[in-house]
């Protein structure tokens, strides 16, 4: 995959729910690295594995804090569309 193809599917209908889809994406990344250094972590107790967990632990943390105030600026922010009852 390239990057542009990555960016594409991050792009919302609007820039909130733009925010959401990149939150989400790096809400799995966090979770991936806090899961490599859990992992690695068993493998050798060494400082590198601790310190990749609290990173994708921190960067999940983060994620989760941005997908939650870009749920709240989409919900109070963003006129709802009416929709035409057919």
């Amino acid at each position: 995959m390239r990057l542009k193809n990555v960016l594409g599917m991050l792009k919302g209908k609007n820039r909130y729910e733009t925010m959401e889809n990149c939150s989400i994406a790096s809400l799995f990344a966090g979770a991936l690295i806090l899961s490599l250094g859990i992992g690695l972590s068993a493998l050798s107790p060494s400082r590198a594995p601790a310190v990749l967990a609290m990173l994708g632990a921190f960067i999940s943390f983060v994620s989760t804090i941005a997908f939650i105030i870009s749920w709240i600026l989409k919900e109070y922010l963003v006129k709802p569309e009416i929709e035409a009852k057919e």
